[in-house]
C-alpha cells in the first residue's frame, strides 16, 4: 500500500536472491570437492540440478513468509530472525525431496557448508541494503508521505510506531481534524476541506483513527472520500486489545479477534513437546530427592506426602495442582471458611515446611502436572476459584491471563511477584509473557528461575 513500485523491486530482488542462492550452493559443491576433497566429475549434472531446486524452494518460501514484502515497517532482527528461520525450513525441505527421489545421496557437508554461508551471506547483504535504503530516506529519497485524520490514543500509537522505525522513510505530510495534537506532535495541522488538502499534499496514503465515542466519525469520512484513489487505512481502537487482534472471515465477513493469543499449531506442539520432555527427564533425575523429601514430610507430621488443590487453568478449566504437604492435616480451613494466603510466621506450616515453601520445593511434584497436560513448566500461575472470581472484578485484564496453560514458574515469578504481592504487576506480566511467548523465553525463564526463583522473600 505505501510502495508505488513495490511489485517491481520484489520481482527484481526474487530474481536476484535466485541467483544468489544457486551460486552458494555452487560454491559450497566446489569448496567440498575441490579444495578440502578429491573431485568426482561425474555429480556435475546432479549437484547443478539439484542447485537450482534449491534455489526455488528457497525463493518460493521467502515469497511465502513475505521476505519479499516491504519492510519498511519491520525492525531488523526480525527479518533476520525470519530469514533464517526460513532459510532452515527451505534446506529441510530440500533434503527430504532429494532423500525420496536422487538416486546419488549428496554430500552432507556440503549441504552443512551452503547452510552456513547462505544465511551469513543473505543475512548480510539484506542488512546491506537496509541501511542504504535508510542513507537514501535520510537524504530525501524514497519517502512515502501520509497524510493523518482524527485523533485518539491509536492514533498517538501509530505515531509511536513510525518514530520508532528508522528505515521506515514515512513521513507525516499533515494532519486533518487532529483535535490539537498536531501542535504536540510538529505536524502541519490541516484546516479548510480535506479534498482541498488531498490535492495539495497528494499523499501516498491516508490514515484515519478515531477512539471512543468519535469512532462514528471513520463512517461519515468515509462516505465523503471513500472515492478516490489514494488509499485509506483506518487504525482501529484497540484500547481493549491486551492480548493482539487477527483479522478473521466469517464466511465472507472480515472480523476483527481481540484477546486470542497467536499461537501457531506449530508453537503449541513444539511448547507441550518440550514439556513433556524435560519434565520427564526432571521426573527421573529427581525421584531420589522426592523419596528423601517424603520421608521428612511423613516422619514430621501425619497425613499424606502430597497435597492436591484444584486451581482454574486454561480457558476456566479446572485441575487438581499437586504438592508436597507443607501445612499440618486440614490446616486450609482453620480460621474460617473464606480462603487466604500464608501468611509470614504462619502457624499452620510445619518445620520441614517452611524449609521447602522457602526453597520452592514443594512445587516440584508439579512435574507431574506438566507432564499430564495439566500445567506447562511456563506460564502463568494458577489460583483458586475463589481468588478467580474476586480478581476477574477487580483486576482489568484479569481473565486473560488463563489463555495460555498455568505453569510451575513464570515471568512475573523471577521478576520478584510471588506471594502476597500486588496481583495487578502479576498480571501485567502475565500478559506480557503471553503477547511475547517463544521457546527462547521459556528458556530463558527456566534459567532465571533456577538462579532467582526458587528462594524468595515473600515464599512463607
Amino acid at each position: 500500500m505505501l510502495k508505488r513500485y513495490g511489485s517491481h523491486f520484489s520481482l527484481i530482488l526474487k530474481l536476484l536472491e535466485f541467483v544468489v542462492i544457486f551460486a552458494l550452493w555452487l560454491i559450497a559443491y566446489y569448496s567440498r570437492f575441490y579444495i578440502w576433497g578429491e573431485p568426482d566429475p561425474g555429480q556435475h549434472d546432479l549437484f547443478f540440478k539439484a542447485g537450482v531446486l534449491l534455489a526455488i524452494i528457497t525463493t518460493y518460501l521467502f515469497h511465502k513468509n513475505h521476505l519479499y514484502d516491504s519492510f519498511r515497517l519491520e525492525p531488523r532482527r526480525k527479518e533476520a530472525f525470519n530469514l533464517l528461520k526460513t532459510n532452515i525450513k527451505s534446506i529441510f525441505i530440500f533434503v527430504v525431496l532429494i532423500y525420496f527421489f536422487a538416486e546419488v545421496r549428496l554430500s552432507r557437508l556440503t549441504i552443512l557448508g551452503y547452510f552456513f554461508i547462505s544465511t551469513s551471506t543473505i543475512i548480510t547483504y539484506r542488512m546491506f541494503l537496509r541501511s542504504f535504503l535508510r542513507y537514501l530516506r535520510r537524504n530525501g529519497r524514497n519517502l512515502r508521505h501520509l497524510m493523518l485524520v482524527g485523533h485518539g490514543s491509536n492514533v498517538e500509537t501509530f505515531i509511536h510506531k513510525v518514530a520508532n522505525l528508522k528505515d521506515s522513510g514515512i513521513r507525516f505530510s499533515g494532519w486533518y481534524d487532529s483535535n490539537g495534537l498536531a501542535v504536540k506532535y510538529k505536524i502541519p495541522e490541516i484546516s479548510g476541506s480535506f479534498h482541498a488538502a488531498r490535492k495539495q499534499y497528494q499523499p501516498d496514503a491516508v490514515v484515519v483513527g478515531y477512539a471512543g465515542e468519535d469512532t462514528r466519525k471513520i463512517d461519515g469520512f468515509l462516505r465523503e472520500n471513500y472515492n478516490d484513489t489514494v488509499p485509506f487505512m483506518i487504525v482501529p481502537d484497540l484500547s481493549h486489545s491486551y492480548l493482539g487482534y487477527r483479522v478473521e472471515y466469517f464466511g465472507h465477513i472480515p472480523t476483527l479477534v481481540v484477546n486470542q493469543p497467536q499461537f501457531s499449531t506449530i508453537d503449541i506442539v513444539s511448547k507441550r513437546v518440550f514439556d513433556m520432555a524435560a519434565s520427564g527427564i526432571g521426573l527421573i533425575l529427581l525421584s531420589p530427592f522426592f523419596l528423601i523429601l517424603s520421608i521428612l514430610i511423613k516422619l514430621e507430621s501425619r497425613g499424606p506426602i502430597f497435597y492436591g488443590q484444584e486451581r482454574v487453568g486454561l480457558d476456566g478449566s479446572k485441575f487438581l495442582m499437586w504438592k508436597f504437604r507443607s501445612m499440618r492435616v486440614g490446616a486450609e480451613h482453620e480460621g474460617g471458611s473464606a480462603p487466604g494466603w500464608t501468611v509470614a510466621g504462619d502457624q499452620r506450616v510445619t518445620r520441614i515446611g517452611k524449609f521447602i515453601r522457602a526453597t520452592s520445593l514443594d512445587e516440584f511434584p508439579q512435574l507431574w502436572n506438566v507432564f499430564v497436560g495439566d500445567m506447562s513448566l511456563v506460564g502463568p500461575r494458577p489460583e483458586r476459584e475463589y481468588f478467580v472470581e474476586k480478581f476477574r472484578n477487580e483486576i482489568p485484564a484479569y481473565m486473560l491471563r488463563h489463555k495460555m496453560k498455568a505453569g510451575i514458574t513464570g515471568w512475573a515469578q523471577i521478576n520478584g511477584w510471588r506471594g502476597d504481592t500486588s496481583i495487578q504487576r502479576r498480571v501485567e506480566c502475565d500478559l506480557y509473557y503471553i503477547n511475547n511467548w517463544s521457546i527462547w523465553l521459556d528458556i530463558k525463564i527456566i534459567l532465571m528461575t533456577f538462579w532467582k526463583g526458587f528462594v524468595n522473600k515473600n515464599a512463607y
